[in-house]
């Protein structure tokens, strides 16, 4: 079971048929005709906000978030409440987000929210993307972090919970293929952009957790 404030690496957290299956369908292969869907977003972290960085990627959502958290940032996440399905491609990392709950023995897990971002050295001046936490609310969760390939760019997480002019190191986490991180959703966290691979991809699902037995939907 995840705690407050923890932070938990797995290193081929996937068997490596699964993790090739999933770098093949999002980043392609020789053999592999069908193109993922990737979708331009002005940055990677806060688009379109008035703080945006103007750090351009490609997205992908997969589960866009509750409609009780869509709204007014107060907004109580209710119990049993799910993401709504907005990709096909979601069914891809069902099995992934089983072992999720398996490795927290949790025996509830609701997948709120899941997206994919992949990044290009762009932004090479050094400096690190704005903290930020990903649902912003009431919501309970924790955020599992799957690394599609080896790439610079560490994800940065934060001891602090909220908003700060100063933030203290709580982990760094390099991408390496077949990686995953979770951790506690409230922590704020950050991401280093690639300045020297290709190409920086991530999986990232944030799941809502109530401990109650025999009870899992994805």
């Amino acid at each position: 079971m995840l705690e407050k404030g923890q932070v938990i690496v797995f290193d081929d957290f996937i068997d490596k048929d699964y993790q090739e299956k999933i770098k093949k369908e999002l980043l392609g292969a020789e053999d592999h005709l069908q193109q993922f869907p990737w979708f331009y977003v002005e940055d990677v972290t806060t688009a379109y906000d008035d703080d945006s960085q103007h750090r351009p990627g490609l997205s992908h959502s997969y589960v866009d978030l509750p409609l009780e958290l869509t709204g007014d940032e107060n907004d109580v996440l209710e119990p049993y409440s799910s993401g709504i399905v907005m990709s096909e491609y979601h069914q891809l990392f069902v099995p992934m987000l089983k072992r999720v709950g398996f490795k927290l023995e949790v025996s509830n897990v609701r997948v709120l929210q899941g997206r994919s971002f992949l990044q290009f050295p762009v932004n090479t001046d050094g400096t690190i993307d704005l903290p930020h936490i990903d649902i912003i609310g009431k919501a309970e969760f924790i955020v599992a972090l799957y690394y599609v390939c080896d790439s610079d760019g560490d994800t940065v997480i934060y001891n602090e919970r909220v908003e700060s002019k100063k933030y203290t190191i709580n982990k760094r986490v390099t991408p390496k293929q077949g990686r995953m991180v979770i951790f506690d959703g409230s922590l704020y966290h950050a991401a280093e952009q690639p300045i020297n691979s290709n190409t920086r991809c991530i999986v990232n699902y944030n799941l809502g957790v109530w401990w109650e037995k025999n009870f899992t939907q994805f």
